[in-house]
This record gives structure tokens, sequence and C-alpha cells, in this order.
């Protein structure tokens, strides 16, 4: 009685993280003695034998799951290998950015420890994701196929199960703003919404904005007017852009120039958020045609319903440009 007693407090007895919680590994392989004896070294408990006792009597010890487990705040033994068994591993966050483009998005993933080592195929995964990917009009072009979010993975992730779960998530989005469009949009299909919605995301970072931005392109779809946006021949000249977008640059005809073509460019330009792609099925009600920046700190936009109005925001723009720079 006395030593079931004294086995039944070892198993039950206060440990108290909460000013030291620890990130568990257990590996693939790893038998539960070597795991009790990594806790005792840790200073997670003091007696490893109680551990590896309970867990023979119970036989939890062969049903610990591998992965990273967050041991913190108060706890105890029972606890700590019921955690293990659970297979309930702690997640690590990854933040997929608005208006980032898709090699980006790679770039930032191959960059995160997240990943795992062994899957530095980047292209070979690539080039799998492509074949599965839901748009058929996007051919071998994914760029925009993506929902930036903040997703959860366990260590060791592979890339190709982001990109799923970012497309998934899109398409989920895609869907539900799509059922609920306005009427009467010059937008065929989600994605082409998804290559209007890239658009916005590139012309504003004000929220209140998106549906301004959205309500101009969809005003010149309608009267047959061009774009004329610039972060769409930003994105067509690739590595080519060095900063500075020129006159030559915006009268040299390409499939993303959308001041030499009409209609919509060929693809996303870059990854949407669900405020862009929102007000990309849901603009704002107004007649504005145009838009310039204001010039001032806040990002904002002035927008005209005519190209009178529009010149003198232009001017009034460039006026507050060169009176800063002087």
């Amino acid at each position: 009685m006395v030593l079931a007693w004294f086995f039944y407090k070892a198993l039950f007895s206060t440990i108290n993280l909460n000013d030291k919680p620890i990130l568990f590994e257990i590996k693939y392989g790893e038998n539960f003695s070597q795991i009790s004896s990594r806790l005792e070294k840790q200073g997670v408990i003091d007696e490893g034998i109680v551990l590896k006792i309970y867990a023979r009597l119970s036989a939890k010890g062969t049903k610990i799951q591998a992965g990273e487990y967050m041991l913190e705040g108060t706890t105890n033994l029972y606890s700590i290998i019921n955690k293990f068994v659970s297979g309930k591993i702690h997640l690590h966050s990854f933040t997929i950015i608005e208006g980032w483009t898709a090699n980006e998005l790679i770039e930032n993933l191959s960059a995160s420890d997240l990943i795992s080592n062994n899957d530095k195929n980047i292209e070979s995964e690539w080039d799998i994701f492509v074949n599965d990917a839901t748009f058929l009009e996007a051919e071998e072009n994914i760029e925009g196929l993506f929902l930036p979010e903040t997703y959860l993975f366990p260590k060791a992730t592979l890339i190709k199960s982001v990109l799923n779960n970012a497309h998934n998530a899109l398409i989920e989005v895609l869907e539900e703003e799509w059922a609920n469009r306005a009427n009467n949009l010059p937008i065929k299909t989600p994605y082409e919404g998804l290559i209007l919605a890239s658009i916005i995301e590139k012309e504003t970072a004000v929220p209140d904005e998106r549906p301004r931005i959205a309500s101009v392109f969809i005003q010149r779809l309608k009267l047959k007017m061009r774009l004329q946006t610039d972060p769409t021949v930003i994105y067509g000249l690739g590595k080519k852009f060095n900063g500075n977008l020129t006159k030559s640059d915006l009268r040299t005809d390409a499939p993303y120039n959308t001041y030499t073509r009409n209609g919509l460019p060929p693809s996303p330009i870059a990854l949407a958020g669900r405020d862009s792609i929102h007000a990309a099925f849901n603009p704002a009600d107004e007649k504005n045609i145009y838009f310039v920046a204001t010039g001032d700190k806040d990002g904002r936009h002035k927008f005209s319903t005519n190209k009178d109005d529009h010149d003198h925001a232009v001017k009034a723009y460039l006026d507050k440009t060169n009176n800063e720079a002087n």
C-alpha cells in the first residue's frame, strides 16, 4: 500500500512549467526509456523511473506518437504521457503575406524552419502542384492560387502541404464570393475575379479603398477602356524591373501591359487577400473611372469620374511630390 501511494503521488504531483515551457520533440523510432531519460535531463521530471514503470504497466509506452509537444503550465507525469499518446503535437505558424508573388511564397517557405530538410526539390513539388491545380485556366502559371492567411503546421512539413492548404482555402473563399457576387459584373469566371483581386491588392493597402479601386476597374471593363494599371506592367517586366517604370515600359506591348492591351491580364499578378477578393466581386457603387495617389503618407487616392478632374488630381500629386523633393 505504501509503495502504491508513493507511486500515485509521484505520478500526479504538480510540475510547474509556467515560467519555463518546454518544446519537447519525440523522434521517430525513439523508445520510451530514451524519452524518459531526456525529460529527466531537461529538468521536466525528477524520477524518470516512475514514468517508465507507468508506461510499461499501462502499455502506453508503445502508443507514444512522434512529434513536437509543448509542455507548459501546471501539469504532472500522468498528463505528460497522455499528451504524448494523444498525438496533439505542437503546430508552428506560417503567414502568407497579401501581395506576395508565388515565387516570394516559395522563397519564404524554403527559408522557413517549418519545412522538412528533405523537401528541397522545389521544382518537383511545384510541378506536382501545377498538375493538381483546380483552375484549368491557370495552365502552368499558378500565380495567385494561394490565399494569404496564417496557417498552422507541424515541424518538418512538406512544401506541397502548405501549398495545398493555401490553395484549398482560396477555393473556398472564391466559391463563396462568386455565389454572392454583385449583379452585372463584366467578370465571367471566378478566375477572372481573382485576377482583378490581385490588381486591387497591388494598387492599395487601404482597406476601405479596395471596393472603390474595384469599381474603377469594373467601370473600365464595362466601357471597354484599358485598365492602364502600373502593377500589371511591373509584373510582366519581372526581373527586368529596376524600380523605375518608364514611358518606354508603358508603351512596349506585352501580355501584362494593360496600357497596350484591352481587358484583364492573362493571370493574377500576386496573392490576393480576402478583402481584395470580396471587393472584386462586390465593388463600390460608383462611376469613377480614374484614380491617382494623393501623395499623402496615408497611401490614399483621389478618384474622378472624368478626365479633367483626373488631370487636376494628377497635377496636385506632382506638385506635392515636387515640393517635398525640394
